[in-house]
């Protein structure tokens, strides 16, 4: 599955996952939440702040998880200050989800 960025034109590839455990108990983890719009609806993204790569949704009763951190083709390091790379941490985004993989969409996009 791909989620679109449609202000920043982007392509996060979204995996299948569990349900995270968000269990307070003796994990030692802190998790958050920001909203965020997917085709048209106001979904929580879920990411565990202490030691996390990946945020976690559920759309249609099924869970998945996205890096938050992440850019279209190989970027340097300088290319990271200057913004290409988005980090999806911020509230607010408004994302399409559609089926597919992330080669496709950018290969169909140019």
């Amino acid at each position: 599955m791909v989620l679109f960025d449609v202000e920043h034109r982007l392509y996060y590839e979204a995996v299948n996952s569990a349900r995270p455990k968000m269990a307070p108990i003796r994990q030692d983890r802190a998790w958050g939440y920001v909203w965020k719009t997917v085709n048209g609806e106001r979904v929580k993204f879920w990411i565990d702040f202490r030691r996390g790569r990946y945020m976690y949704f559920e759309y249609g009763r099924k869970w998945y998880r996205v890096a938050y951190l992440q850019a279209n083709g190989k970027k340097s390091g300088d290319d990271v200050f200057d913004g290409a790379m988005i980090d999806l941490t911020v509230d607010g985004h408004r994302l399409l989800f559609m089926k597919g993989r992330v080669g496709r969409q950018t290969a169909r996009a140019v």
